[in-house]
């Protein structure tokens, strides 16, 4: 079943609208400032339709008096709720610290529980929801501009989709709105572009470290491993470095799964993941990244060769990881059953433990349609744990069986 954008922006601007009308014929005196959706929830077998919140100065500055007077100095807010440089600065967007918020009416969810049921699962829900999110941004100036037209707010007003990860806020905005609204978006951008000016050993040198062991700071928080995956090869011999280098024992992890998601096997790549998958003194966790980044690779012989001497869990995660949701993550190898095959036919009394690690459940990769004919095939399997997988991914993608 088509999603109905139209449908759903149209009924999301005019939430957002009727609140705002609500709250200036509640409270004249205040001065609107924004509005926002926000409480997005989607999970996979359920959606819920979002809250909608207007700020006000006078319900913000009301918040701020409460967190000061229970936490102290306003500082002590800004620690505990953002970077932002005040504390006014970081409830401001914040929905549920707000005081004018209006739940969804039984209707609106309806309308949401119809998207789920059109949804599907999987790969195919994972699609549906982002579009379904995507309609918000457009409901949010779809109502702001009958709200400024109506002359019930000032041009001054602006309204978003404020998710948890906030994706959908400068999709809400103009450049200019965002910027003056929310300024660390703009300085985000400012770094992005000044990474990509440098040249390509240089920005593999800055990213690196925020990359593999980050210190949670500056604009660009949770985007370092992405950017550094995105310089590719030339990424290589400093991710290698960190996987040979033992003292870095909290970064091997990372460098490990980064070098699978860059997905370039050259040997000082296969030795260095290798080497830390067979280091004794190295940490189990340690260890089985680097097994699995072997498999993802294309190198599960390097595994199925040291079965007897490898912890269990090395061996269940790495051969299991090309399997996982995992796989999708950066570049990947053709979807191959082979590697587990072989080793439950060599050692089958392992199958209770790759059960455990593929039980329905944890995360299967997502078919592409090229590997529609080996999953079919995999259904044939003598190994339950394949067959199982095999139906799975098959039944996600939407293919009968």
């Amino acid at each position: 079943m088509a999603l109905d954008t139209q449908a759903l922006v149209t009924a999301a601007a005019a939430q957002l609208v009727e609140a705002v009308r609500s709250v200036r014929a509640e409270h004249p005196g205040e001065t609107i400032y924004g509005a926002m959706f926000h409480e997005f929830y989607g999970d996979g077998t359920v959606i819920y339709w979002p809250m909608v919140t207007v700020g006000t100065e006078e319900s913000l500055a009301e918040v701020v008096a409460s967190y000061t007077e229970q936490y102290g100095a306003e500082d002590h807010g800004t620690e505990l709720h953002g970077t932002e440089p005040g504390l006014a600065d970081s409830l401001r967007w914040s929905g549920p610290d707000l005081a004018h918020s209006f739940e969804p009416s039984p209707e609106l969810q309806a309308l949401a529980d119809g998207v789920q049921v059109s949804a599907g699962s999987g790969a195919k829900w994972e699609g549906h929801y982002e579009r379904w999110l995507r309609c918000f941004p457009k409901a949010a100036k779809l109502a702001r501009k009958e709200l400024v037209a109506e002359g019930i707010v000032p041009k001054s007003f602006v309204a978003v989709a404020a998710d948890e990860a906030g994706e959908l806020i400068p999709l809400s905005l103009t450049k200019s709105q965002l910027v003056e609204n929310f300024p660390e978006y703009d300085e985000a951008e400012q770094e992005r572009r000044r990474l990509a000016a440098l040249p390509i050993t240089e920005r593999v040198a800055e990213l690196l470290p925020e990359a593999v062991t980050p210190r949670y700071q500056g604009p660009l928080i949770g985007e370092h491993e992405g950017l550094l995956v995105a310089c590719g090869e030339a990424a290589l011999p400093a991710l290698v470095s960190v996987v040979r280098h033992e003292a870095l024992a909290r970064g091997d992890v990372v460098a490990a799964r980064l070098l699978a998601e860059i997905n370039i096997d050259t040997p000082e790549v296969i030795e260095a993941l290798e080497g830390l998958m067979l280091r004794r003194k190295a940490q189990g966790n340690s260890r089985a990244w680097a097994a699995s980044a072997l498999a993802r690779l294309g190198r599960s012989d390097l595994i199925l060769r040291r079965v007897a001497e490898l912890p269990v869990d090395v061996v269940t995660r790495g051969i299991a990881d090309p399997l996982s949701s995992f796989r999708d993550r950066g570049a990947h190898r053709p979807l191959d059953y082979a590697p587990l095959e072989q080793v439950l036919h060599e050692h089958p009394e392992l199958e209770p433990a790759f059960e455990e690690e593929l039980r329905p459940g944890v995360g299967y990769c997502a078919l592409l349609p090229g590997e529609i004919p080996t999953a079919k095939a995999a259904l044939d399997s003598r190994w339950p744990v394949v067959r199982v997988h095999a139906a799975a991914v098959l039944e996600d993608a939407g293919v009968k069986i």
